[in-house]
């Protein structure tokens, strides 16, 4: 007895047999849990979802750190830096931030102004932290990307 196939052979057309399957192919669809809710961390409002997912992944790192760490005065003075996160790693600390495409690298402009931050903080941190680290909000696309490319800048 000729075993069952999966599938009809229709006539030859001149370019081969054609095969069509006896019923429409199943679509495996993953199962998506839905992205925890933006929180306050150490009570202040992350600015995106991304710097909430960074901030997750180093609690489950657990790895101390200050959220939204003001260096030379912050906001307020002329030259001042708001880091996003200020690692507490041994032996040095780590400035982590977390940046938006669109809102850091854009256009040329805003790409050269988030470089010369970068430049400006190492120069003045020489010695005293380690190489600041740039989380791109298109590398960590879910929480889980968070933890995977956290720990991998860090070398955890």
């Amino acid at each position: 007895m000729p075993k069952k196939l999966p599938f009809q052979i229709k006539a030859r057309s001149g370019l081969g047999l054609k095969l069509t399957p006896k019923t429409a192919p199943m679509r495996i669809i993953p199962k998506k849990e839905p992205f925890p809710e933006v929180q306050p961390v150490q009570g202040i409002m992350p600015d995106s979802k991304e710097e909430y997912w960074v901030a997750l992944a180093l609690y489950r790192l657990k790895l101390d750190f200050e959220f939204q760490y003001q260096l030379f005065g912050g906001r307020k003075y002329k030259g001042g830096q708001l880091v996003d996160f200020w690692v507490l790693t041994v032996p040095l600390p780590t400035p982590i931030f977390v940046q938006g495409w669109y809102f850091h690298y854009a256009t040329a402009a805003k790409a050269a102004q988030s470089r010369l931050n970068i430049m400006y903080l190492k120069s003045r941190l020489m010695g005293k932290a380690n190489e600041p680290v740039e989380i791109f909000d298109i590398e960590i696309p879910t929480p889980e990307d968070a933890y995977i490319v956290t720990k991998r800048k860090l070398k955890r």
